[in-house]
């Protein structure tokens, strides 16, 4: 570790090995709704935390703002909704959300992009019971401010990197799946620009404002929009003194300008003062 070049941690061989132990803390919701007889699905980018013993789903505010509406929509059925908890056993890779009158939270009104779910009753049970997933805690933000990052990481579920599959198994009957698909990028931290009139993206001097950076190792297999990641992680990354990778949540990604790669993420300080309130 100690001998690792500068920039190892913009390899995707690194994102790769990476993604595969922050996805434990990882969940998403899957939603199918039928809206005047047309069928829409896709993946909501979140994450599981644990905050004074209770479960929470953590996401963007206006990701809450979207699911709320489409569940209270008068010409919306719902057809699925399930939680995706990236359960080893195949066919078993998400678990039904039971109880869809959710407990929901956005402060998305008061100016921070950042809301959460409440999970309780038999979905709660069965996400614990799974040992894939690891709900966060303070440990993972406490102390942000000791850390010394070498770079950052964004996580989600891309919008383009949806696949749905469909497989007719008799005369009237269709078999519908829909597979996600985790992106981690790298992310380089850049100083703040400056309120610009014209543009909200830089109307906030205490947001994380980061560079997607390219892949060293190769020059491809980046999304070319992160739509769809809103909600998800922001983690930074380091080498501590006895060679291992240490890694924080700083912040949870809200909005991207893509002309420049370049990501606005909401800060942990602000997120865990609202939570705290």
């Amino acid at each position: 570790m100690v001998n690792l070049p500068d920039d190892w941690w913009q390899y995707a061989t690194t994102c790769q090995a990476l993604s595969e132990l922050f996805i434990q803390h990882l969940l998403s919701l899957f939603l199918s709704v039928e809206i005047n007889g047309q069928t829409q699905q896709g993946v909501y980018t979140g994450f599981l935390f644990c905050y004074r013993e209770h479960l929470l789903w953590v996401t963007a505010g206006h990701v809450i703002d979207e699911i709320r509406y489409i569940l209270s929509a008068p010409n919306a059925s719902i057809a699925r909704m399930r939680w995706l908890d990236n359960c080893a056993i195949p066919g078993a890779e998400s678990t039904p959300v039971h109880h869809r009158d959710m407990e929901m939270f956005s402060a998305n009104e008061s100016g921070v992009d950042f809301g959460v779910v409440k999970i309780l009753g038999l979905d709660r049970a069965n996400i614990l019971r799974n040992d894939q997933v690891k709900p966060m805690t303070e440990q993972v933000w406490k102390n942000v401010h000791l850390a010394q990052p070498e770079g950052y990481y964004v996580l989600g579920y891309p919008k383009e990197w949806g696949e749905l599959s469909e497989k007719r198994i008799s005369e009237n009957q269709v078999l519908c799946s829909f597979g996600a698909n985790l992106a981690c990028l790298p992310v380089s931290r850049i100083e703040y620009r400056g309120a610009d009139p014209t543009d909200e993206f830089w109307n906030d001097p205490e947001a994380f404002y980061g560079q997607i950076m390219p892949f060293v190792d190769v020059p491809w297999h980046q999304p070319e929009s992160v739509v769809g990641m809103s909600g998800g992680p922001l983690f930074s990354i380091e080498r501590d003194i006895n060679r291992q990778i240490r890694y924080r949540l700083f912040g949870i990604q809200r909005s991207w300008r893509q002309d420049e790669r370049i990501i606005r993420a909401e800060p942990i300080h602000r997120i865990i003062g609202i939570m705290t309130e």
